[in-house]
This record gives C-alpha cells, sequence and structure tokens, in this order.
C-alpha cells in the first residue's frame, strides 16, 4: 500500500536529483579557493576579478510572493536592518583596502539593486543575474546561461567587476551556494574559462588586512 504523502516525497526527491545532474552536467571550472588575506587584496588592487556577491541579509519573515513582480519591491522579500548595514559596511570595507571597482551589475530584483547601491553607490540592472522561479531543471540552465558569459568577461583595465545576485545563480553553474553577503570572487582567463580564487563572507571584507 502506497503510503501517504509518498508521491510528494518522491517528486520533490526526483526535483532535486534533477538539477543536481543539470549542475553536474555544466562545465567544470576550477572550484577550489586559492587566495585569503593579504595577498587576496593585492591580487584584487590589480584588478582583473569578478566578484560574485550574494545580495546582503534579508527580512525571511516577509517572503517573495508566489509571482513577485520585479518592479514592484513589496511583492518580494528585501533587506532587512541589519542587511542595509551589511551591505554599506561591505562597501566601506571596499574604500578602505583600495579595490577598484569597474562596472557593477545587479539582478533586477529590489534586495540586488539596493545591495549593489548600498555598498557602490551604483547599479546597472542585467537580466543575466536575475533569480529564476521555481528552482528547477529548466530554469537552472537559464541561469548557468545568463550568468556565464558574466563570469568569463574580463574587467576593464585595473578594475574588478562586481555582480549582485542570488545563491541559487552561482551554484547552476558552480555546485556550490552562498550565505547572504558572502561572495565568490573569479579569474576570467580571457578564452571563455575562470577560476575561483577565494571565497569572502561579509563580515570578512573588514579584517582581510591585520
Amino acid at each position: 500500500m502506497k503510503q501517504p504523502g509518498s508521491s510528494r516525497w518522491l517528486c520533490a526527491l526526483l526535483g532535486v536529483l534533477s538539477i543536481g545532474a543539470v549542475v553536474s552536467a555544466l562545465p567544470v571550472f576550477a572550484q577550489t579557493a586559492q587566495l585569503e588575506g593579504k595577498p587576496l587584496v593585492e591580487a584584487l588592487r590589480q584588478g582583473g576579478h569578478v566578484i560574485f556577491m550574494r545580495h546582503s541579509a534579508t527580512d525571511m519573515s516577509k517572503p517573495d510572493a508566489d509571482k513577485p513582480v520585479v518592479a514592484d519591491c513589496a511583492t518580494q522579500r528585501n533587506l532587512s536592518r541589519e542587511g542595509r548595514i551589511e551591505a554599506r559596511t561591505i562597501g566601506q570595507a571596499f574604500d578602505n583596502l583600495q579595490i577598484p571597482v569597474g562596472q557593477v551589475l545587479s539582478s533586477p530584483y529590489c534586495r540586488a539593486l539596493d545591495t549593489a547601491r548600498l555598498a557602490f553607490a551604483r547599479a546597472e540592472s542585467s537580466d543575466g543575474l536575475i533569480e529564476q522561479k521555481p528552482q528547477n531543471e529548466t530554469t537552472a540552465k537559464v541561469a548557468e546561461a545568463g550568468l556565464r558569459p558574466l563570469l568569463t568577461a574580463l574587467p576593464a583595465p585595473g578594475k574588478n567587476s562586481v555582480l549582485i545576485s542570488h545563491g541559487f545563480n552561482l551554484r547552476a553553474i558552480s555546485g556550490f551556494g552562498l550565505a547572504e553577503g558572502e561572495a565568490a570572487i573569479y579569474k576570467p582567463d580571457g578564452k571563455g574559462g575562470f577560476t575561483l580564487v577565494a571565497r569572502v563572507p561579509a563580515a570578512k571584507w573588514s579584517t582581510l588586512l591585520p
């Protein structure tokens, strides 16, 4: 006899496995972080990196609507008070560390745009960084297709590009997710590939140098 709820459980499991299969089928890039502390700061000061950052902390008590409207912040989960402070603190750390920032691209969701504007005082909305809903095999492919060109694009000389997006988007191409406010730093090689050189939690930016 079929146990109650077993069909729903099986469907959910198959959905997770499907997304995992998509991730495992995507191009494999170096995923071992190599730099931290002073060497990381010195590398970033030279430019040439793409910094993918998940939006900062949000108010989890007010989730996205079933069908959020990108242009209507009231239908979305937004930054918490702590998240707004966190974004400003990250931006101040970049200034203190003298890390040059060029292009700043953001998901059009309000929590991502607000993070970018609070941290870097500017943001250009990019559909390639939008969060995909629902999150399944199809949307994982869409997220990967939107993000890959941005991670492989070379920044302006002497600058670092910043991408503000969502955890699912990076997971679709890398196989790992980020905490809110955490960054994954990549070095594009100019040939369509990129290497992960560091992961930096939100609170660690201000402590990268003693």
